[in-house]
């Protein structure tokens, strides 16, 4: 009878287990998609100017830093259709979903703002003189796709909620080419395309968003041609569903102003060092990135499965799918450590095929000691941020807000009061580790005490 019970609950573990894959893969290979290109975009700005490579870093935070605060309330979308879907209202989709639309459209007067003041604000970041001009050339470019990429984020809500997450990836690839494609055609130039250097990045970039959108806005329409959502009747505006969405999403979005804000704070502090400790800095980012952004899609996977679980099936199932999570977490962040520790040279060799200058050549050696930094903190990255997710489903997002504030303010406090007068690239770093382990520590003890399982958003 006993082995009878643990064959059933092994099994059951299987079908979780299966279930956030058929979830979670595409989302990953998706996430996985947009770290491809960020990482493409910088190692061919790399090959066309060094420099370029360092301004697209600090350009590219402030693009981020810039957005997120939308983006961070456009990301619930998702959490709560899946609570819709849970709770058997699907009916409420479609007019929930356009307020997320407006309140992105609402945001396109900032961007506009942070694009014509641009130069201004990198000057009073106090960054290299000579790095000014092409950060200022790259933000203007990308604010450009600044609502699409809010757009985008809000529109894959509907498929990630429904659990249509394959559409996600491959809209996700097709954008992924089409940005790879353009990055070669308007950074180096070719024919009668001029060779627009850091200009053509940012301008590939932002197209690559708005195509994702309105790939996204066309099939939305597609899967809801029988009005089973009622997208089409749903178009007006509701007080009531956009004060429940920035309710919940507004604490995420200040979450993702706070993380982002700083780490754009410490890698501008390292910006003040000079250009060849920032192009190490983003160096090594780069391979970080590959590692953690196709996390984000395990993490949507989670917040949208607690999201549906806790209506559908209580909190008990809603665990077990986290922990399946965690477990794929955990095991592709721990081949990235290994990774990381075994063959930083093999990685940065990627730097060396268009043969570096000297000061490339100082940045790529100095960026092979910055990955043991990134070892030892990317499995507790997996870990803060699949248990955000996690958390976020739920409708915890005051208490992940409260969190990334904190940890950001320990981290960067710590950071300037203790800065040493040298040796400040790899105490900066520390500080990076410090922020990843606060983040998971604090969102693990919030997990493990359960107040989530009771919390509810429709």
């Amino acid at each position: 009878m006993n082995e009878h019970r643990l064959d059933a609950s092994q099994q059951s573990f299987r079908f979780i287990f299966v279930e956030l894959l058929v979830i979670a893969l595409p989302l990953m290979v998706s996430a996985g998609t947009f770290s491809l290109v960020l990482f493409v975009d910088r190692t061919l700005l790399l090959w066309y100017n060094g420099a370029s490579m360092s301004a697209s870093m600090a350009g590219g935070n402030f693009f981020w830093v810039s957005i997120c605060l939308p983006i961070g309330i456009a990301s619930m979308t998702g959490a709560i259709i899946s609570q819709y879907v849970g709770a058997d209202e699907e009916d409420k989709i479609g007019r929930f979903l356009w307020q997320s639309v407006w309140l992105t459209l609402l945001s396109t007067p900032f961007f506009a703002w942070i694009a014509y003041n641009a130069d201004d604000l990198f000057r009073l970041t106090e960054q290299p003189s000579e790095l000014i001009q092409a950060e200022t050339t790259y933000l203007r470019w990308l604010m450009l796709g600044g609502v699409g990429a809010v757009l985008e984020n809000a529109l894959s809500g509907f498929f990630s909620g429904t659990q249509r997450t394959r559409v996600i990836m491959w809209v996700s690839l097709l954008s992924g080419l089409l940005n790879v494609v353009l990055d070669l055609l308007l950074i180096f130039g070719a024919g009668p395309i001029p060779e627009m250097g850091i200009a053509g990045a940012a301008i590939a970039s932002s197209m690559a968003f708005w195509f994702k959108a309105i790939c996204f806005g066309l099939l939305i329409f597609y899967y809801d041609r029988d009005n089973r959502y009622q997208v089409r009747s749903g178009i007006g505006f509701s007080g009531a569903l956009l004060t429940k969405l920035l309710f919940f999403g507004f604490p995420t979005g200040l979450m993702y102003v706070t993380e982002a804000g700083g780490f754009t704070a410490i890698v501008l502090r390292i910006g003040r060092l000079g250009d060849i400790p920032l192009r190490a800095t983003t160096m090594a980012i780069n391979f970080n990135m590959v590692a953690f952004i196709p996390l984000v899609g395990v993490s949507i996977a989670a917040s949208v499965l607690v999201g549906r679980h806790l209506i559908e099936s209580g909190p008990g199932r809603a665990a077990k799918s986290v922990l399946a999570a965690l477990l794929v977490g955990w095991g592709y962040s721990l081949l990235w450590c290994i990774a990381y520790l075994i063959f930083p040279g093999v990685m940065m060799q990627l730097y060396e095929i268009n043969t570096p200058t000297a000061d490339s050549a100082l940045a790529i050696s100095i960026a092979k000691g910055l990955l043991k930094f990134v070892a030892f903190y990317v499995v507790m990255d997996a870990t803060q941020l699949i248990l955000a997710g996690a958390l976020r489903g739920a409708g915890d997002t005051w208490f992940v807000l409260g969190t990334g504030l904190m940890s950001s303010v320990v981290a960067f406090a710590i950071g300037v009061g203790n800065e040493p007068s040298q040796g400040q690239l790899h105490w900066w770093w520390w500080m990076i580790t410090l922020w990843v382990w606060l983040l998971a520590v604090c969102m693990t003890a919030r997990f493990v005490h359960g107040k989530w399982k009771t919390m509810r958003m429709v």
